[in-house]
């Protein structure tokens, strides 16, 4: 009998932004769906568990430290013991601590076979308080990997900002992170749940091959082309190729990036054409691991293109776009 995966969907958000408030809505609009959640104490003292309204549903609180600091063990046996119930649950919700890198802790879901074997990364949602992300995005380091790392970008407490502003804040949240669905909402009249949930990690590795408007515009696509934005020190690179890649030099190649600019890269996400290879490559970094696993096969009226997104700290697109260059296919 083959083993079905359960869903997993990551909650993160920098300190005081609301995930809490999202997440008993999340459950109270998905009610047909029994819920096992991890959440993730900082320190001792239980406080967000309490604030957790989920009948049905069973809360699990690690208060050893933060997630991200505590994968090699804790997340792990958490993780093999929750199979053990796995008849009890439909889906499994981790909300972070608001210092929390969720790249780290979506880590075991994306490299892990054991683990994917069991567990399906569904979507990884950020929230942000419209109010104070600008200055967090300034200040802090984990605010801006939240932003970077995630499939879904919910901007809460927009009844606390005007139309205006909320506009020009979705326009730097999407030059940050482009493919990124971007939302909003608030307590007072409610979160985009039904949305949310119908959409994928799948969904958004298919909006990669989505073609840009300036491509569309030239009715092609250059052979090197590249986007930048840099906002507050944060630059978001989109590389578009039209040569398959030589898979063996280019992994090689990006991990000793990886290593090299660790604290500089947030992630790494792109389909990538290889040659000789039917499928699409996905490509993602977590931390300073490449993940590159085969996606759907090439349709054959499909034109082929590789498109890449580094999102980091002050990135250099020549020397990038020139090191990328040197990995395709000869």
């Amino acid at each position: 009998m083959s083993i079905q995966p359960k869903p997993v969907t990551i909650i993160s958000g920098f300190l005081g932004a609301g995930k809490t408030s999202f997440l008993n809505e999340y459950i109270a609009n998905n009610k047909s769906v029994r819920h096992f959640i991890i959440e993730n104490e900082f320190g001792k003292e239980s406080i967000d568990a309490e604030l957790i309204i989920a009948p049905g549903s069973d809360v699990f609180e690690m208060n050893s430290g933060c997630l991200c600091c505590n994968l090699n063990e804790d997340l792990f046996d958490v993780l093999k013991d929750l199979w053990e119930r796995n008849e009890e649950f439909d889906e499994l919700i981790i909300e972070t601590t608001g210092i929390a890198d969720p790249a780290n802790v979506a880590q075991p879901f994306i490299v892990i076979s054991e683990i994917k074997k069991y567990y399906s990364l569904s979507r990884v949602i950020c929230i942000v308080d419209a109010r104070l992300i600008r200055i967090q995005l300034r200040d802090t380091e984990e605010a801006r990997k939240q932003i970077a790392f995630a499939d879904i970008i919910l901007i809460n407490k927009t009844d606390m900002v005007d139309v205006g502003y909320l506009a020009e804040l979705k326009i730097l949240l999407q030059n940050i992170s482009p493919y990124a669905t971007i939302v909003h909402g608030n307590k007072n009249t409610g979160y985009p749940v039904p949305k949310l949930l119908s959409l994928y990690r799948g969904d958004f590795n298919a909006k990669l091959l989505t073609p840009d408007r300036e491509s569309e515009e030239n009715n092609h696509i250059p052979e090197k082309a590249h986007k930048e934005h840099h906002h507050h020190g944060i630059s978001s690179l989109t590389f578009v190729f039209d040569e398959p890649f030589n898979l063996e030099i280019f992994y090689h190649r990006l991990l000793l990036l990886l290593n090299i600019q660790a604290t500089d890269i947030y992630r790494i996400k792109g389909i990538l054409w290889v040659k000789g290879e039917p499928e699409k490559m996905i490509v993602q970094s977590v931390g300073n691991i490449l993940a590159i696993t085969p996606g759907n096969h090439w349709n054959e009226d499909e034109p082929r293109k590789s498109k890449l997104v580094f999102i980091g700290r002050d990135l250099k697109s020549k020397g990038i776009g020139d090191f990328l260059g040197y990995c395709l296919a000869k």
